[in-house]
């Protein structure tokens, strides 16, 4: 437990709130919306790497700041979440919401082991329809819900997620993703 705490910690894309400044909010949900594409498919490679991350996560459920002992995903849900409260530091799209109960059970069932997919497959359309979002995006939406892909599929989906989600600093979900693929 340890050693993945430790992990979290060197590998954070948004350590401090000033890291955020400037940033646009449309950029944070897609990549909100990548974060959660690589997490559901980290449930299916390592599912207790994906329980253990959502269990991070379900600490501390109430998504109303940004606190830097919380991995990037909790972070970018606060971003989207909480426009208003951050609005010096942000580019606001006040059309982009989140549904914020389905999100906090959705992590809650992650974390038990429970993750119910028709419900995840649901916040995923949710999301795709307030976001503008490209034609690969919506590609490996309608791919994680797809239980039988073929080994190329599943090949293209997860090099392009760690493609679209590279940056000079990568996410705590990026490096441990990245782990998971090349088992």
């Amino acid at each position: 437990m340890m050693e993945f705490i430790k992990e979290l910690v060197e590998s954070r894309m948004y350590r401090r709130l000033s890291q955020m400044k400037g940033k646009d909010v449309t950029d944070i949900a897609n990549q909100l919306f990548n974060h959660l594409l690589m997490l559901r498919d980290l449930y299916e490679l390592d599912k207790a790497q994906a329980m253990k991350y959502a269990q991070t996560i379900v600490g501390n459920l109430n998504f109303n700041g940004f606190r830097m002992s919380m991995p990037d995903l909790y972070n970018m849900i606060v971003m989207v979440l909480e426009q208003r409260k951050y609005a010096d530091h942000l580019f606001n799209n006040w059309e982009i919401t989140l549904p914020e109960m389905r999100i906090k059970r959705i992590f809650r069932d992650m974390a038990s082991g429970n993750l119910n997919s028709r419900d995840f497959a649901q916040l995923m359309l949710i999301l795709q329809r307030k976001m503008d979002l490209n034609a690969d995006q919506m590609r490996m939406r309608r791919m994680v819900q797809t239980p039988e892909l073929t080994s190329g599929d599943y090949k293209w989906m997860r090099s392009r997620l760690v493609q679209i989600t590279r940056r000079p600093i990568n996410s705590d979900l990026h490096e441990i993703y990245k782990k998971a693929i090349s088992k």
